[in-house]
């Protein structure tokens, strides 16, 4: 089965480089993955958030608090913000996370699931400590229809599998098909 990023969060990942310069980094981290999904907002992981009693305001400034810094990357210097292999290993979790519920496409609702579940950094720390666990969450998105119904563990494929193609839809996403040697920091 194919894996592909949904037009949702490819949206959300230009965001993220973004917020990675203006809060002052050349690496693009699972915290600004977050902070692009709360930029975005009309998706399932802000409403998820909300239904869990998580104000998007109140992350924004945990995050931010954390991670900014004063100096902004410059606009030039655009091309050479990347993904680091943490936020390529937290969406690959995310997509492990979509194929669990059937679905093709990696969605922030995915991402999110994926960043309680084995996330570090900022915004994982401050979900965790406001009572927001993986399966609280799980079953909240599963109620609410923000994932499918879970498929069977002999339908999934193994995590180790997603990361080449994956790897190149971000070589294509962030525009460093000619150096994927560069892609990650």
């Amino acid at each position: 089965m194919e894996i592909k990023f949904s037009p949702e969060l490819l949206s959300i990942l230009n965001y993220a480089r973004d917020e990675a310069m203006r809060t002052g980094s050349y690496g693009i981290g699972a915290d600004h993955i977050l902070l692009a999904v709360l930029r975005h907002g009309d998706n399932n992981a802000c409403r998820a958030l909300a239904a869990c009693g998580i104000s998007a305001d109140a992350l924004k400034e945990a995050i931010d608090r954390k991670i900014f810094s004063e100096k902004a990357v410059p606009w030039q210097d655009r091309a050479m913000v990347r993904p680091t292999r943490a936020a390529a290993a937290q969406l690959s979790a995310a997509a492990y996370e979509a194929l669990k519920y059937g679905q093709q496409e990696i969605l922030s609702s995915h991402f999110l699931l994926a960043l309680i579940r084995s996330g570090s950094g900022a915004a994982a720390e401050y979900l965790r400590s406001h009572g927001l666990e993986y399966g609280r969450l799980r079953d909240l998105m599963h109620g609410h229809n923000f994932i499918l119904p879970r498929r069977s563990q002999a339908e999934l494929p193994r995590v180790e599998d997603l990361l080449g193609p994956l790897g190149e839809q971000l070589t294509r996403l962030y525009g460093q098909a000619g150096d994927k040697t560069r892609l990650l920091s």
